[in-house]
């Protein structure tokens, strides 16, 4: 005789599968379609070319039995160790289709996270949760970024899991759920370093969550205490690698450079309306004028770009900073992912970056519709049309999240976590940059559909 658990959970499970099949499905064609018609090139980004060949000199070590120690870490301190040994493992099973194989395992972990949005939508609201699920299975960000030979994919994986942890222990406090958070949080920090800062502030958001609604137990922190040691020891072997090769104890040493090279030009083009290119190069000269050429310790140089960059932006003030900033957010919440797909980025046209603009609205203005490139222009604005009708269905699931006190914690946190987001992310501008805010996004539409469906109901009942 069937429990009536059992009777419930049978359908459930039933249309997680749907969904995550029809995910890796869309995913699949999309990869395999783009190879057919552009080689591997229609899966690499900008950036994809350094990953691979990374990945292939790993192999190459590993196949001559010089790899070893710290080098299993990478060998580029700059990037952290979970993509290139995602990318090397490719190459050593499926050579040259690396990048074919790459892109559709990634869709594979997509699909895997389509079931995180999923359970953290019926952890907010059950009823939400289809629409969520089906929002991220044809999500053109999801495809798009999971399509490129990038390590977006894999780190919103990592961040759904660590979402979804800390909504379950808003919830019900547990072991397992404090055990989830610290494994999403250290294992999305091993593939990208960016989420660090975030895992003390929701550590301590978790705590005062259960001291305002006055239910603080020493069992609370002790798991809580659980996710910072998970999250400490998956981290620890790139601290050690840091510590014993370069004196530093530190993840990375990307900071000084994007502050210098990308922070920098691009609050002194919101300020005076000088191009990005040409800042960046004058601080290149004026790091090399300063310090002399760059050492072997790439901690060092990050040290230098890091001095220079923060004189400069306190030369320039804070209204420049705030508006290039304003600027940067708006774009990465606007900008629709299908401008990065290969076909269409790769369409003849005057970059972002290099379009000339006295103001970041005359920039924006003269990209948006004086383009040198009238196909790309108009996908573009098709495409914002999209990405703006769904930000008003996603405005509408707020207020449906809201309308449940017992949501307002979680509410919170996931506030906090776009905010976070998108204030790393900062002035540097791509959809991709966007990724880690779609769980949180899908579980809106999820709600605005819900909302939708209930006004269709209450107009056909008057």
């Amino acid at each position: 005789m069937t429990s009536p658990t059992s009777a419930v959970q049978k359908p459930l499970a039933n249309a997680r599968l749907r969904i995550f099949l029809a995910a890796v499905a869309i995913r699949w064609v999309y990869d395999v379609a783009l190879f057919a018609a552009m080689g591997r090139e229609g899966l690499m980004g900008a950036d994809s070319h350094g990953y691979l060949a990374a990945a292939q000199t790993m192999v190459a070590q590993a196949s001559a039995g010089t790899l070893g120690g710290w080098a299993w870490l990478g060998a580029d301190p700059g990037v952290m160790p979970i993509y290139p040994l995602f990318l090397a493992l490719n190459v050593a099973l499926f050579g040259s289709l690396a990048p074919l194989t790459g892109a559709m395992l990634q869709g594979v972990l997509d699909g895997v996270t389509c079931l995180m949005i999923y359970r953290l939508a019926q952890l907010i609201e059950p009823r939400f949760a289809p629409a969520a699920a089906i929002a991220a299975a044809v999500n053109p960000s999801q495809i798009v970024v999971a399509g490129l030979l990038y390590n977006d994919s894999i780190f919103v994986l990592f961040a759904a899991l660590a979402l979804t942890a800390a909504t379950a222990w808003l919830r019900q406090p547990s072991w397992r759920a404090a055990a989830g958070l610290g494994l999403g949080l250290g294992l999305a920090a091993l593939d990208r370093i960016v989420i660090a800062p975030w895992a003390p502030v929701v550590v301590v958001l978790l705590l005062l969550a259960q001291a305002v609604r006055g239910r603080w137990r020493l069992l609370h922190v002790q798991q809580v205490a659980a996710t910072a040691a998970i999250f400490c020891l998956l981290i620890a072997p790139v601290i050690g690698r840091n510590l014993s090769q370069y004196d530093a104890f530190a993840l990375t040493p990307q900071g000084g450079a994007h502050l210098a090279l990308w922070i920098v030009p691009l609050v002194q083009e919101a300020k005076d309306g000088t191009p990005w290119e040409r800042s960046a190069e004058a601080m290149q000269n004026l790091r090399r004028d300063r310090f002399g050429a760059q050492g072997s310790n790439p901690f060092a140089n990050s040290k230098q770009f890091e001095t220079i960059g923060r004189e400069r932006l306190a030369q320039l003030g804070l209204a420049p900073l705030a508006k290039a900033w304003v600027t940067g957010m708006a774009i990465n919440l606007g900008a629709p992912a299908i401008i990065i797909s290969p076909p269409v980025a790769q369409l003849p046209r005057t970059g972002f970056f290099a379009t000339r603009g006295k103001t970041p609205s005359e920039k924006i203005a003269n990209f948006l519709f004086h383009s040198d490139n009238a196909l790309y222009a108009w996908i573009l604005l098709i495409g914002i049309a999209g990405v703006g009708l769904m930000r008003l269905i996603q405005l509408s699931g707020a207020f449906a999240v809201l309308r449940d006190k017992a949501n307002w914690p979680t509410a919170v946190m996931l506030t906090l976590w776009c905010g976070f987001i998108l204030a790393a992310s900062g002035p540097v501008a791509s959809p991709k940059y966007r990724l880690p805010l779609e769980p949180v996004l899908c579980v809106l539409t999820g709600g605005g559909v819900e909302m939708l469906r209930r006004l269709k109901g209450r107009q056909a009942a008057a």
